[in-house]
């Protein structure tokens, strides 16, 4: 009856995990009829597993087999360096003067030209190295397997990030390989010190992840945190990177993104050297980058490109913009509904005569018009981009100019809300987009309420929660709270390249200098 009642009350039931059954937990079999017997389950049940037995010209008399999955090798390789290897060019002497258990260490000595091998002897390691994408190498009378990578197979070319462009920057962004966007970075950053610890999370997609870092400048103590927290994990599969990014946050109910994500590799670099870790997973094309602070999410790749001064001047509209993406509609219902006095008196006339045809509160008017350009944004991010920027550039003009003529709005309302969304817009990362858009709609109630005590007690509420928001156990809103000097001419300001002869202090490291005394 307790599972009733659980349901009933809905509370939480405890899952429950199957554990791996025993036979799978046991060592090989030498036989590879046993072997075999194995593997027919999954080869009778998925047709890209592919089981082809072969004969071996240094030793013809012994049963051998490769199995491997489908699409997801490299056949050329596979060909060349495997079957060819053992089929046509294996040598018998060498063979011969092995003794029977050191044989299968011979065959990848002489035999193989490929350079990740690895041994496997239990059951459940020989089915995962499978499905891992591995290539499994099988001989009668040997106990072990050997697991041998060659994982290719259709991938997508990197290519120009979609979101995160750029004018002066790299054109190269991550893909969905994740051997492909370590490459990129290990490209861009020789440093012997950049570490790069895999773990695998999924219980069924077994997707791999991977933890990056450089190990003389991150602090062990984040990377400890963020490993313990992946290794935590306990779900039957992800498919992005989001999914991570869900388990391992440390507010679940702030609407602010704890972690940054980025599609561009010399960003994920600049980061690293910043004393950052990075989470790469395979399957997405984005990454994490933690500890992060929230001025990070109003700098853009090309502020460490441009002259400082220009830079500082992006960076102020950037600061402007979100002020305005979150209080524009609050403060427009604030003065006209309960504070007409602050508004000066001639505005006040025209925004009166505008109004008077409307037969809404104010209120009504802006959630509906903002109800409107949520959906016109939707439309547009769904659609095809060819089809979708028309699409929204015409509703815009058209549902503008209609709700104007059929005195549903005033035109005051619709200069309010397209402001609005342009400066929720320039913000660049969609993270901050996502979480501005709901801020403000929280503002537009409390300010519908409580006037412009209301404007005022938002901000201070969202200010004290930023405050008190921590990233991976790092302030997030430092440097203005607790306060960095040092930091401050990299936050709202852009100083001289030159000038940063020191890593950032918000963000705890080994290596504090990162340059020479000679530079500037």
């Amino acid at each position: 009856m307790a599972p009733f009642f659980n349901r009933l009350l809905g509370r939480r039931q405890k899952p429950v995990y199957k554990p791996l059954p025993k036979e799978q937990q046991e060592k090989l079999s030498p036989s590879l009829g046993s072997k075999k017997k194995i593997l027919d389950p999954y080869i009778q049940k998925n047709r890209d597993v592919i089981y082809r037995e072969i004969t071996i010209k240094a030793d013809p008399g012994r049963r051998a087999a490769v199995v491997y999955l489908e699409g997801r090798i490299d056949k050329q390789v596979l060909y060349e360096e495997i079957l060819k290897s053992l089929m046509l060019e294996s040598d018998a002497a060498s063979w011969q003067q092995s003794a029977a258990d050191q044989l299968i260490d011979r065959i990848s000595q002489t035999s193989l030209t490929i350079g990740e091998i690895k041994k496997v002897n239990l059951v459940q390691d020989m089915i995962h190295a499978l499905f891992d994408g591995l290539t499994l190498v099988i001989l009668d009378g040997m106990p072990e397997v050997l697991a041998i990578n060659v994982i290719g197979g259709v991938q997508r070319t990197p290519e120009e990030p979609p979101v995160e462009r750029t004018l002066r920057g790299s054109r190269e962004g991550f893909i969905e390989d994740l051997s492909s966007n370590i490459s990129m970075i290990r490209r861009r950053l020789r440093d012997p010190n950049l570490v790069i610890e895999k773990t695998i999370v999924g219980r069924r997609t077994r997707t791999e992840v991977a933890v990056v870092y450089i190990e003389d400048i991150a602090d062990p103590e984040i990377v400890r945190n963020v490993k313990d927290k992946i290794n935590q994990i306990d779900v039957d599969g992800i498919s992005a990177i989001g999914f991570i990014e869900q388990f391992i946050d440390d507010n679940h109910y702030s609407p602010f993104p704890q972690f940054k994500s980025s599609e561009r590799p010399d960003r994920v670099v600049m980061e690293l050297l910043e004393g950052r870790v990075a989470i790469m997973a395979e399957g997405t094309p984005w990454v994490l980058i933690v500890p992060t602070l929230f001025v990070s999410f109003l700098q853009a790749s090309e502020d460490y490109y441009d002259r400082p001064m220009l830079t500082t001047v992006n960076r102020m509209a950037r600061y402007l913009a979100f002020i305005m993406a979150v209080s524009l509609p609050a403060l427009y219902i604030s003065l006209l509904s309960f504070q007409p006095e602050l508004i000066p008196y001639e505005l006040f006339v025209i925004l009166a005569q505008a109004r008077s045809e409307v037969p809404f509160p104010v209120l009504v008017e802006v959630l509906i018009q903002e109800i409107i350009i949520q959906l016109v944004v939707e439309t547009g991010l769904r659609l095809p981009t060819s089809i979708g920027q028309t699409v929204g550039v015409v509703a815009g003009i058209v549902l503008g100019q209609a709700a104007i003529s059929a005195n549903i709005a005033s035109p005051a309302i619709i200069m309010v809300i397209t402001i609005t969304t342009i400066s929720t817009f320039s913000l660049p990362n969609y993270s901050m987009v996502l979480a501005t858009r709901l801020i403000r709609i929280l503002f537009v109630l409390a300010t519908a309420i409580f006037g412009l005590f209301g404007f005022s007690l938002g901000w201070f509420i969202l200010l004290t929660h930023l405050i008190s928001l921590e990233s991976m156990g790092v302030p997030y809103f430092s440097p203005f709270g607790p306060v960095r000097f040092r930091d401050l001419k990299d936050a709202m300001l852009k100083g001289f390249i030159y000038w940063f002869k020191y890593r950032p202090q918000s963000i705890p490291v080994l290596d504090q200098k990162r340059q020479g005394e000679r530079n500037g």
